[in-house]
């Protein structure tokens, strides 16, 4: 015997209570710190986020409190209050208690939006029966090796509205030969079982020959369709989809993804 007091293992793992870290007793300095950091790191995630025009981050509300919240981290830090007691500063410190989750949600919804899954609405009828407007999808950039007849969300910066969702058709390398209302891949005829071929017609839209054209798919490139080729996939028909009949074949650097869940019935775009 050494005449030293030992521990039981389950008493060795404790910590003293004052040690164990408690978050509504985090210091002010400490919670505007961390506001202010969090801030950041969602700047510089945000600068290089490809993806970054379908981040929900970016609406007017949540640059309004991202503003609000770093104002009021400076403010305390500097302690520029107008005020300098105790209750001033614990109010601003309750305050900071909620206001430092909204950096912390910032933070989380773009890495996931860099690097995993976004979210879109959809906006028109050049997807129907399918798709419907005013309905969302969420959409894997993890990979963008697509496949054909993958549905995908893709960028052509001629067009007004220059974010679009279509479908792949042709894949690169690959001829497209559009023929009275049939697709041929390479002289082997397309079957398309997502589309009424008698309701729908594909014809050549921007050709001397609305019956005829051919197109041939550069590497890195992908041919993509509207599933509402005509604008008769709808019971009032619309005009038909702006796709790649019309501006031609897309590269993969102009893509952000493929559909992988479809969300129907949204009631806030009602």
């Amino acid at each position: 015997m050494t005449g030293q007091e030992t521990l039981a293992p389950e008493e060795a793992t404790k910590f003293p209570e004052e040690e164990q870290f408690n978050w509504k007793e985090m210091p002010l300095w400490k919670r505007a710190s961390l506001s202010l950091f969090l801030l950041g790191v969602y700047i510089v995630l945000y600068r290089f986020d490809n993806n970054a025009p379908f981040n929900p981050v970016r609406s007017d509300m949540f640059s309004f409190l991202a503003s609000l919240t770093a104002l009021l981290s400076i403010i305390s830090l500097w302690k520029l209050l107008p005020f300098t007691n105790k209750k001033g500063l614990k109010q601003l410190n309750n305050i900071l208690e909620y206001l430092v989750m909204l950096p912390v949600i910032m933070v989380l919804i773009t890495v996931i939006n860099a690097f995993f899954v976004s979210f879109s609405p959809i906006s028109g009828t050049s997807m129907e029966p399918n798709f419907h407007d005013k309905e969302a999808v969420l959409f894997s950039h993890v990979d963008k090796d697509y496949e054909r007849f993958d549905v995908i969300i893709l960028r052509v910066d001629s067009l007004n509205e220059p974010y679009l969702i279509k479908r792949v058709i042709g894949l690169p390398g690959e001829i497209i030969v559009i023929d009275h209302n049939e697709i041929y891949i390479d002289s082997e005829l397309l079957t398309q079982d997502f589309i009424d071929q008698d309701i729908v017609k594909t014809y050549c839209v921007a050709s001397s020959d609305p019956n005829y054209c051919e197109f041939k798919v550069p590497e890195d490139y992908y041919f993509v369709l509207g599933d509402n080729r005509d604008g008769n996939g709808i019971d009032i028909p619309s005009g038909y989809s702006i796709d790649s009949r019309t501006f031609g074949p897309v590269h993969r650097d102009d893509t952000y993804g493929k559909v992988v869940y479809h969300i129907a019935n949204i009631p806030i775009f009602d």
